[in-house]
């Protein structure tokens, strides 16, 4: 228990590092036309009062993680069997730090954009193949799924070849060592179970490349051709990223299932959580290098034509008054359910459609229900 206390504790820090050294940086990877969540011109980032704002955002979520990491110590060194709590919470108590500092800065930056007068044009937004376009996905890398489907499918075959061969008991779980510490008696369904989550698992990655492809995303009218190649090369660097994570995970997954498997045999723990977590890289690096929708890739626009963008006037978008607290966007006359997210490098969502109302409904009473039986789990097991 003590090492898996350990390894918890290594993981914990490294999330609170993580997300509490990008967590200061977000406003310099938004879009210059938004002022946390407020449609500003881009020149009004550049007056006193916009970097006050940003300063402050920064100066409060880095004491935030600072706070959060110190009291992650403190735990470790005071209740160590109590670390796998704060895996699960930590990330959390560094979102609400956010979104209280943000929600003030975004008052406040209304009140600037009415005192001072900030004047926006229209927002223009792509009408292309790959964004509101629907049922068109040729710019999706599919090759990264293909190959996870693949991988699938033989750890399917493989199972059912070595299951009439199986003893009576199987290994189910592993601890931190990598043996295994619980059994079941030998049965299909125990055997198909890692291929079957296998499967479920590309398809939500692939839903994930989907969700990018389709987002309704933005496009700087003053240079449409370079806004567009922007959105395009973000789109094919974030697609390939994602496809390259889902075959990581799919083979860790894989690993797991082949000492189900094969008893006795092990991979070393490193080895089975390192893939994933390297294949992580790439997404964390193209979020951070691209910015908002690719804004801060460099490209050639000779390679893109007015003919490529079909860009088309979108008053709606630049209403501050369909973004609530300039995160959650909400406009029954618009049919897309992706859009651009106004903060930081994230897609977001039409919370006026109702698919989107019932999914995020569903994923959010789920992600309760979750938390509540690992807490209670644990719990127990303290």
């Amino acid at each position: 228990m003590n090492e898996l206390n350990t390894f918890l504790f290594i993981t914990n820090i490294c999330i609170v590092l993580f997300c509490g050294a990008l967590l200061p940086v977000l406003p310099f990877l938004t879009r210059k036309s938004f002022l946390f969540g407020v449609k500003v011109p881009p020149e009004a980032q550049k007056t006193d009062e916009a970097k006050a704002l940003r300063r402050k955002y920064i100066t409060i979520t880095a004491i935030g993680g600072i706070v959060v990491l110190a009291a992650s110590l403190l735990q470790y060194v005071s209740a160590p069997d109590y670390t796998v709590f704060a895996v699960m919470y930590s990330p959390f108590a560094l979102i609400a730090v956010q979104l209280v500092v943000f929600a003030r800065n975004h008052s406040k930056a209304l009140k600037l954009k009415e005192s001072l007068g900030w004047r926006v044009t229209d927002l223009a937004i792509a009408d292309t193949k790959t964004s509101v376009a629907r049922g068109n996905l040729s710019a999706m890398p599919r090759f990264w799924y293909v190959i996870s489907l693949v991988i699938v499918f033989a750890s399917f075959v493989l199972a059912l070849v070595r299951y009439p061969s199986l003893p009576d008991s199987i290994p189910t779980h592993w601890g931190f060592d990598m043996q295994p510490d619980a059994w079941t008696d030998k049965n299909l369904g125990a055997v198909l179970m890692l291929p079957i989550f296998n499967a479920c698992l590309v398809v939500v990655m692939w839903l994930t490349g989907v969700l990018i492809e389709k987002a309704k995303l933005q496009i700087d009218h003053n240079e449409p051709l370079k806004s567009f190649a922007q959105h395009r090369k973000y789109r094919r660097l974030m697609g390939h990223s994602i496809g390259v994570l889902t075959v990581a995970i799919v083979v860790m997954f894989l690993a797991l299932g082949l000492q189900t498997l094969y008893p006795g045999l092990t991979f070393p723990f490193w080895l089975v959580m390192g893939i994933p977590i390297v294949a992580s890289l790439p997404v964390c690096v193209v979020a951070l290098k691209a910015g908002q929708g690719g804004t801060l890739l460099k490209v050639d626009v000779s390679e893109t034509t007015v003919d490529d963008i079909g860009v088309s006037r979108d008053n709606a978008m630049s209403d501050d008054r369909l973004w609530a607290w300039g995160l959650f966007y909400h406009n029954p006359d618009d049919p897309a359910c992706f859009v651009g997210d106004r903060f930081g490098a994230n897609i977001g969502f039409n919370y006026s459609r109702l698919p989107i109302k019932i999914s995020v409904a569903v994923l959010l009473a789920s992600l309760v229900a979750c938390y509540a039986w690992m807490t209670f789990w644990f719990a127990s097991l303290v």
